[in-house]
């Protein structure tokens, strides 16, 4: 288990012990929405392939949930995840163009407790359905055009800032096991899936 993950798991574990106390506080349940936007990075995809390539894009995502109390909330998400992509000479000939893009829909619960009275550190912990698209284009070989929905954890971390009804968030999510299943016929490519690491700024508005 990484840092990102152990820091997930401990800022749920925390609320769970925390909670009891801090709830004893104003009601703050009731639905909210929300959006985030940031960067994403496809851990592999681009390591070992033979022509250059960039694992890193602008990804965004939009949100609902409904918060049960001060430190639980559940949550679904819809969330574009950017894309890798390359292009450049490959070892058996010839020039090819790369470009993989995921979106997934997630539901996460999400566990938090309160730093301050307005600043609080939150984990996340769910699932996602994902669909990804994969398109090569080679001159001397046929291109490949592929899409495949899959589903996996998800999993994250961040700090919240809460002033009335709106909230900030800087968070660090994953969404692992994303992708084909299926190499990309590029030489060098290890798998067909990856993990996806989003870090993001999101704003929330909350209906209570």
């Amino acid at each position: 288990m990484n840092g990102k993950a152990a820091l997930a798991i401990l800022a749920m574990a925390a609320a769970l012990i925390a909670g009891p106390a801090a709830a004893q506080g104003r009601d703050e349940s009731g639905l909210y929405v929300g959006g985030s936007v940031g960067y994403s990075q496809y851990k592999d995809t681009c390591k070992n392939l033979f022509i250059p390539c960039d694992g890193n894009d602008t990804a965004w995502r939009v949100f609902g949930g409904h918060q049960f109390n001060r430190n639980w909330a559940l949550e679904l998400g819809y969330a574009d995840l950017g894309e890798a992509q390359g292009s450049g000479p490959i070892p058996a000939g010839g020039n090819a163009t790369f470009r993989t893009h995921s979106y997934a829909f997630d539901l996460t619960g999400i566990g938090s407790v309160n730093l301050t009275q307005r600043l609080s550190l939150f984990g996340r912990l769910g699932a996602y359905m994902g669909r990804t698209t994969r398109e090569i284009e080679f001159t001397n070989f046929p291109n490949v055009d592929e899409a495949k929905t899959n589903s996996g954890f998800t999993y994250g971390a961040g700090l919240g800032y809460t002033l009335g009804r709106f909230g900030v968030r800087a968070e660090w999510q994953r969404y692992g096991n994303i992708g084909t299943n299926q190499n990309s016929g590029i030489q060098g490519e290890p798998s067909g899936t990856d993990e996806v690491d989003v870090f993001s700024l999101a704003f929330l508005f909350r209906f209570f």
